[in-house]
């Protein structure tokens, strides 16, 4: 290897962006002469990240909007520029596969192996794709258990790590003091988690509030919390919930402290299910979607579950529901079982312990380094 060895890396989100600057750090740790370049946010800049572009105000949303077309080609140009100049010996690809698919392609015209770490979640939606796929990668490392067969049997070489949640859970706990402080608003401790993005703040937020109007009449001594993930956020939470007949407190950050002193989560689809998975919480998934852009996207949905928890565990674990109308009499019935029935409430408590103790690991970005580190002696 040369004194300095150029790697490429891509990440578009905030989850991303954790996630590779815990990459970053451990194949640093292993090999201090590895220089990163690429695209990212603070996290990552903070890691040592050399950034073409600062990832802060973008998100997959403004790849759809015509108006940002121009930043969306300046930054491909850019980053194609820089494989054809500085011919970075690896590019590492994380999520993102509206623009990391462009540079996966571009990376492959020019012979720079390329790595996904952290695959689009084509075994939901899109599977057709992994034939694109086996084209523009050279190694995969996934996430969840079941990807695994999924891309071995499309003859792409693959290695299951785990998932890099756990290691920010461990890194960083749970400030115990927090969640006395939230538990003290009353029992039993209702949190609403409705996403990072506006889109799914404006979708299920009233949504929740509606079922905890019903959910309050059945239980009057429970208290709701609302988490906020998103400082920017936070205006569009408040007017919302301006609109609610009862009290909910709202909370910025504390994500992990607002789960673990809650009696029951209810969320939307996404990782999030797996953090309250870590802390045995009961929980229900929604996923609200228009009629029309569900017979739309219909045909093309092969998962039977919406949720990650239900998904890995391959059967119903916590309630979920995709939902197509304002269905908020299904849900606080399922909270309030939940919240009464001390047979369900264990049981669903007993799956998720045996879940976690299968897939609850740290060390997922140790793995996912070795795994590229051997890619690049390789080579």
């Amino acid at each position: 290897m040369p004194d300095i060895y150029k790697v490429f890396i891509s990440a578009g989100e905030s989850s991303g962006d954790i996630h590779g600057a815990n990459l970053m750090s451990c194949m640093m740790n292993k090999n201090p002469r590895i220089q990163f370049y690429g695209l990212g946010k603070n996290r990552m800049k903070q890691a040592g990240l050399h950034c073409l572009h600062d990832m802060s105000t973008k998100s997959l949303m403004w790849l759809h909007v015509l108006t940002e077309l121009t930043t969306f080609f300046k930054m491909k140009k850019d980053c194609i520029r820089f494989f054809q100049q500085e011919r970075p010996g690896l590019v590492i690809l994380i999520d993102y596969c509206g623009f990391n698919f462009h540079l996966a392609r571009a990376a492959k015209k020019l012979k720079i192996p390329v790595v996904y770490y952290v695959c689009p979640q084509l075994w939901a939606h899109g599977p057709w794709r992994v034939k694109k796929l086996k084209k523009i990668v050279d190694k995969l490392i996934v996430i969840y258990p079941f990807e695994k067969p999924l891309y071995e049997a499309a003859a792409i070489p693959v290695t299951y790590v785990g998932h890099p949640l756990f290691d920010e859970i461990y890194k960083h706990g749970v400030d115990e003091g927090r969640v006395l402080e939230l538990k003290k608003t009353g029992e039993p401790v209702v949190a609403f988690l409705p996403g990072s993005r506006r889109q799914e703040i404006v979708r299920l937020l009233p949504l929740f509030l509606r079922a905890a109007e019903l959910i309050h009449q059945a239980l009057p001594a429970t208290q709701f919390l609302i988490s906020c993930s998103d400082e920017h956020y936070l205006p569009l939470i408040q007017n919302i919930a301006r609109e609610a007949t009862i009290p909910c407190k709202i909370i910025h950050g504390n994500v992990h402290e607002i789960i673990k002193a809650s009696s029951l989560c209810i969320a939307g689809a996404g990782t999030i299910t797996l953090q309250i998975a870590y802390y045995l919480k009961p929980m229900i998934i929604l996923y609200k979607i228009s009629p029309i852009a569900y017979f739309i996207a219909r045909p093309f949905l092969t998962t039977l579950y919406i949720g990650l928890v239900n998904a890995i565990a391959r059967k119903n674990v916590v309630p979920e529901l995709l939902m197509l109308r304002k269905n908020y009499r299904w849900l606080s019935h399922e909270a309030v079982q939940l919240l009464r029935n001390s047979q369900k409430r264990q049981a669903c408590i007993d799956e998720l312990t045996s879940l976690i103790g299968e897939i609850g690991r740290p060390g997922a970005s140790e793995h996912a380094a070795e795994e590229i580190l051997k890619l690049i002696e390789r080579a």
